[in-house]
């Protein structure tokens, strides 16, 4: 990790992200990136169903989700899924998080059909998370990471 993965974010003080993960690693590493971005509120859950505990109540705020698509109980598609067919939460932003496999075109492609905002492939660096949460929350118009550039490239080749 170079400085680079750790440069605060304009504009996110007052944003709330919650992070679905069932490996507590994961979550650990994804909520210290968060932070030295400088989030104000870091939700955490370790599968869809703790996530969908927060995302239910609505006097809690949640502006990014950025959910791990394979987890046990309920994995990040049906999250995904939740989240678009509740109204009240329908314009959260979502980045899915998957680890490379044979299946990823075939998941980036399900979770495009339900308006994932983004996805990130497993391992990745703290700029790519900045940049694609940049991307996706419209914080800067020089953010350089198109969320499916990764998936365009490989389905292209």
């Amino acid at each position: 990790m170079n400085n680079v993965d750790y440069q605060p974010m304009p504009n996110v003080e007052n944003m709330s992200v919650l992070v679905v993960d069932d490996d507590a690693m994961v979550r650990c590493i994804v909520v210290e990136y968060l932070k030295s971005f400088g989030f104000g509120t870091i939700l955490e859950a370790k599968n869809g169903a703790d996530a969908l505990k927060y995302l239910r109540n609505y006097s809690v705020n949640v502006d990014l989700v950025i959910s791990d698509w394979q987890m046990p109980m309920m994995d990040g598609h049906v999250l995904l899924k939740a989240v678009r067919n509740d109204p009240k939460r329908a314009a959260v932003k979502f980045i899915m998080v998957t680890s490379q496999s044979s299946q990823e075109r075939f998941k980036i492609s399900r979770a495009k059909l339900l308006s994932v905002d983004g996805y990130i492939i497993k391992p990745f660096h703290g700029i790519v998370l900045r940049e694609k949460i940049m991307q996706v929350m419209k914080l800067s118009e020089t953010a350089t990471i198109d969320p499916f550039e990764d998936f365009n490239k490989k389905k292209s080749s």
